[in-house]
């Protein structure tokens, strides 16, 4: 599977078949979530199916995958995910090859859905973006466009206020589509999704999590 079929199957696989977590994981997947450490335990395909499984008895739910950071060896997405109650929240995972399956993952979800269209894919170059992922975290004059818009995990929108903590691990730049997806952290985990346009950062979508990085 490719990376944007392993977003596409990830969702699948919380959404309606558990067992596809043997298609998706490697042996030795850890998992990580801003918002609990029920994943801390999970370790591989046969864990996880079994956590899914329990999960779904307890919370039906339908995740869907929104905008996606192409990396290579790891990639990045944009996903909503519906309760039975009708809410839907926007969420981001950031996820690490090993071969062709998933060997590290960060999930975050936010309180409330971004119910803006998504933006269109337009290639950049990979040195600007990534170059633009550093600067996200360290100062960001001259990084955003006049029309750049921000989705807080709050469900908030404004402007891009001020860098929030240090770079965690390696940016995901995606050329092809003009984005760029990075792990950051001040005592607590957090991740911002970054689509790029002419150079700047036309839209961009942050989450915090409550709890520190595992690895």
């Amino acid at each position: 599977m490719d990376n944007e079929e392993l977003m596409t199957v990830w969702c699948r696989m919380w959404s309606e078949d558990p067992a596809l977590a043997h298609d998706l994981m490697t042996g030795t997947c850890a998992q990580w979530s801003g918002n609990t450490p029920g994943l801390d335990s999970v370790v591989g395909p046969h864990e996880q199916e079994r956590f899914v499984t329990a999960y779904r008895e307890e919370h039906v739910t339908v995740f869907t995958p929104r905008v996606l950071v192409d990396g290579g060896d790891r990639f990045a997405y944009l996903w909503d995910v519906r309760t039975p109650d009708g809410r839907v929240r926007t969420g981001v995972d950031v996820n690490v090859l090993e071969g062709e399956r998933v060997q590290e993952n960060w999930t975050f979800v936010g309180e409330q859905r971004d119910d803006q269209d998504d933006p269109e894919p337009e290639a950049a170059d990979p040195a600007v973006l990534a170059e633009l992922g550093r600067r996200w975290t360290e100062r960001r004059d001259g990084v955003v466009a006049d029309d750049f818009t921000l989705f807080d995990g709050t469900g908030a929108t404004g402007d891009a206020g001020e860098p929030v903590g240090t770079l965690h691990r390696s940016i995901v730049v995606d050329p092809e589509r003009g984005r760029v997806a990075l792990l950051r952290t001040a005592g607590t985990g957090g991740v911002d999704l970054l689509a790029v346009r002419g150079g700047r950062v036309v839209r961009a979508w942050s989450l915090t999590g409550i709890r520190p990085f595992r690895y």
